[in-house]
């Protein structure tokens, strides 16, 4: 087992000379195993632990068993105990959601403290799997059907080369003491259902079942790069950045095919799933303004492209200029500037750039988003135009009319910053001093 085990460390260049490891420690046969296979190597590692209370003395057990060998082998151990049915209730998770969730947060975290490279979980080929048929039932694509990947982020998983039967027959022949857990015989859990349940069920059509089903992992893992380059490619062809904005020409798109599949692959890493993605492609000849929400980013089906971009600010934030500030820097970058009328005096005729007489304004002045239903009176104008209208004049997109932010004077807009200042405010032969109002290079959309 151990020459297998360096082996496929050294195939799969899992590690370096310089990398240092957490290996999560259940006290479990698969990752007592991974334990005593790592103290035969040279790579520094801790050991963490996590007791989740789902077992009541059963878990306080297994934390148990892990301080105790530890302790006995001189292993720096790290341990945390979590209130997970309290997570999963607050959270509106399952159990095993909300396990996975918090050990993953607290993985991350060692990392960060402790400085190390990699957390090695203890997952195996059986695990792979369960994890293929579980998205497999769920829909998936390439990816899903991969199973586990041997590197994801800083997670490894130096077990893939090894089923459960050889991990417990290697534990009986050295004599590696490890613990039960009575959960992993819960069929209630989907995971356990497929384990003890379907795969037997496969074994019985097949005995050659599992060692076709890994093959084909492997198989679908080469392809699976092979497609991600091609979506990368395609990718760099198409997406238009624009600061935080990107966009996604609609005809561009319409020369892909599969159209569905490609877009997914786009979107996939901004939170949309493939359900979106099929009413986004619906919405392509559809009236612009159509708006899809992920839990990080919104896009939105504007005229000519679909528009990227991440959620937006809540419009109740303000941000307030006083009369003898210079400079601000949120949340756009200003430079302001009191100057006398005098006979050098050039209307600035920029839109990066505005002109106020100062007297007609109330201090502080107030930077805000815009909000539905304002009016001002655009420069050159007799009457009032109702924002909204102004914006549909300019042709803004709905991301750009969320990102404008307009400086008001009390309750009235005196400019729509980087478009056009209210006419109430602009310079007149009356004027004895005005606010000169620079924007800073690309600081207008934040």
């Amino acid at each position: 087992m151990y020459e297998s085990f360096k082996k496929y460390l050294i195939d799969k260049h899992l590690f370096s000379g310089d990398d240092k490891i957490i290996l999560t420690v259940s006290g479990g046969v698969d990752s007592m195993v991974m334990l005593s296979l790592f103290q035969k190597m040279e790579y520094p590692f801790v050991v963490a632990h996590c007791n989740f209370h789902l077992r009541g003395e059963e878990s306080d057990g297994d934390e148990m068993f892990v301080r105790e060998y530890c302790d006995k082998n001189n292993i720096k151990l790290f341990v945390k105990q979590f209130d997970t049915n309290g997570y999963a209730s607050e959270n509106g998770v399952s159990i095993e959601m909300a396990a996975r969730n918090l050990r993953y947060e607290w993985f991350a975290q060692l990392l960060k403290d402790l400085s190390f490279t990699w957390i090695a979980t203890a997952h195996h080929q059986d695990d792979l799997l369960e994890t293929m048929l579980i998205n497999l039932s769920r829909g998936t694509g390439i990816r899903g059907l991969t199973g586990i990947a041997v590197k994801s982020g800083n997670i490894v998983r130096p077990m893939l080369f090894v089923n459960r039967d050889k991990i417990l027959q290697f534990a009986e022949s050295e004599g590696i003491s490890f613990r039960n857990d009575s959960s992993n015989d819960d069929v209630c859990f989907q995971r356990n259902r497929i384990r003890h349940i379907i795969l037997p069920a496969f074994d019985k059509l097949n005995p050659l079942f599992r060692k076709n089903a890994l093959r084909t992992a492997g198989i679908l893992e080469d392809t699976e790069t092979i497609f991600e380059q091609k979506i990368e490619e395609e990718k760099k062809k198409i997406f238009e950045y624009d600061g935080q904005t990107i966009h996604i020409p609609i005809s561009s798109l319409d020369k892909l095919n599969p159209l569905s599949t490609y877009l997914f692959e786009f979107l996939r890493p901004y939170g949309f799933n493939s359900i979106q993605v099929d009413d986004i492609c619906k919405s392509f000849y559809a009236e612009a303004g159509k708006c899809f929400y992920s839990s990080s980013h919104r896009l939105v089906k504007d005229r000519l492209d679909l528009i990227l971009t991440g959620r937006v600010n809540s419009v109740s934030d303000r941000f307030y200029i006083d009369k003898d500030m210079s400079v601000i820097k949120t949340p756009v970058s200003l430079k302001l500037d009191v100057l006398n009328v005098d006979s050098a005096f050039v209307l600035s005729r920029k839109s990066d750039v505005v002109d106020l007489d100062i007297d007609l304004l109330n201090f502080p002045l107030i930077l805000k988003r815009w909000e539905g239903g304002e009016y001002f009176r655009p420069l050159g104008m007799s009457g009032f135009k109702k924002l909204s209208d102004f914006f549909t004049d300019e042709k803004l997109s709905i991301p750009e009319k969320e990102n404008i932010w307009i400086l008001y004077s009390g309750k009235n807009i005196v400019w729509v910053i980087g478009k056009r200042v209210d006419d109430r405010y602009k310079i007149t032969a009356q004027t004895k001093k005005f606010l000169r109002i620079t924007i800073n290079t690309g600081s207008l959309y934040v």
